[in-house]
Order: C-alpha cells, then structure tokens, then sequence
C-alpha cells in the first residue's frame, strides 16, 4: 500500500499533505504568498473564461475567502496554484442566489458553481471547483472561491 508523502512539491511551493493546525497554517501562508504575486504580476487581475466568453477578476475578496477554505486540504492548495488555468477554462454546471446572511456574498446578485479538470494535478486532483459572484453594482464576475471538489 502506497502511503501519502508528508509534502508535495508544486511550482516551487512545498505543500504540506497534514491536517494538523501547523499544516493549514503553511498552506495558508503558501496561498497568501501565491495570491500577491499572481495578483502585482497581472495588470488585468482578470483572466477570460472560455465558456462565459468574459474576464473573471480577481481581488482582495478572492484571495481572503480562498485563504480560508483552500488551506483546509493540500488537494486545495495545489488548486489555488493552477489559478489563470481554472479561470480559464472552468465550465458552469450550476447557479445560486447569494446565501441569506452572508456577509461576503451580499454584493453577489447570483453565484456561478463552475468546475474544471487539471489534468497536471493527478492523481492528487481530479477537479477544481470554483465559485463567481456576479456584482450586483456592475455586473462583473468576480471570482469568489476556488478549492478542489
């Protein structure tokens, strides 16, 4: 029986496998380190998205909210890595209204669920999910949260 290593090397990010509270806290650091430098190397701060035929932004917003639920798994770190792909190239497969009460969706008119499969994250992961807020004030996708499903 194969066993799972203590850490996975990923664009030059060294990613602790573990659960405990040590092993989220490197995680979040990694995404936090990740996140600047994807967000101050694109003047954009968007990608298109191939199947919505529009730019996904990304800001602070989506950085904190990934933080907090990306760090929970390593499979989700190595996701948040594959950022520009998974924005590129996820897909919607549902819809929801913004949940009653919650603070960080009450700017969103609707939620898009959309998933993509990274293929170079095998056999960790499969499938990355990523959820994008419509703003009520302009309409423009934001990127919302992006983990491994």
């Amino acid at each position: 029986m194969k066993t799972k290593p203590k850490t996975i090397d990923h664009k030059g990010y060294v990613i602790p496998t573990g659960k405990r509270p040590k092993n989220r806290k490197e995680r979040e650091k990694i995404i936090t380190h990740f996140y600047k430098n994807w967000l101050n190397g694109s003047t954009e701060k968007s990608v298109k998205n191939l199947s919505l035929n529009k730019l996904i932004h990304v800001n602070r917003d989506s950085f904190l909210e990934t933080r907090y639920w990306g760090s929970r798994s390593y499979q989700s770190t190595l996701t948040v890595l594959e950022l520009s792909y998974v924005l590129k190239n996820a897909v919607v497969t549902g819809k929801n209204n913004p949940k009653p009460g919650n603070k960080n969706q009450s700017k969103f008119t609707k939620m898009l669920i959309m998933e993509c499969v990274v293929p170079k994250l095998r056999p960790h992961v499969t499938t990355g999910k990523l959820t994008v807020g419509i703003r009520k004030s302009d309409n423009q996708r934001l990127q919302y949260c992006l983990t491994a499903k």
